[in-house]
């Protein structure tokens, strides 16, 4: 792993410290994982931004009429 000094505002500081504590973990475990995840996550929209930007139409109208499927099923 690799070191990096983060300086946040006050009031994002408190609330990490909070939740850290709400949460059993120190403030650098817990602003580890949520860095990771947001990483994660910020990937994942870039890959689907990319993917809609490249989806042909008709790509486009079958994904919409697949969606429509699973929102119709009960669970």
């Amino acid at each position: 792993m690799e070191r990096v000094n983060l300086n946040l505002p006050t009031d994002a500081r408190r609330k990490l410290k909070g939740l850290a504590k709400r949460r059993g973990r120190s403030e650098a475990v817990l602003a580890r994982e949520l860095v990771l995840e947001a990483l994660e996550r910020e990937e994942r929209e870039e890959f689907l931004r990319e993917v809609a930007r490249t989806q042909t139409p008709e790509a486009t109208s079958r994904d919409l009429e697949i969606l429509g499927a699973f929102e119709g099923l009960d669970g």
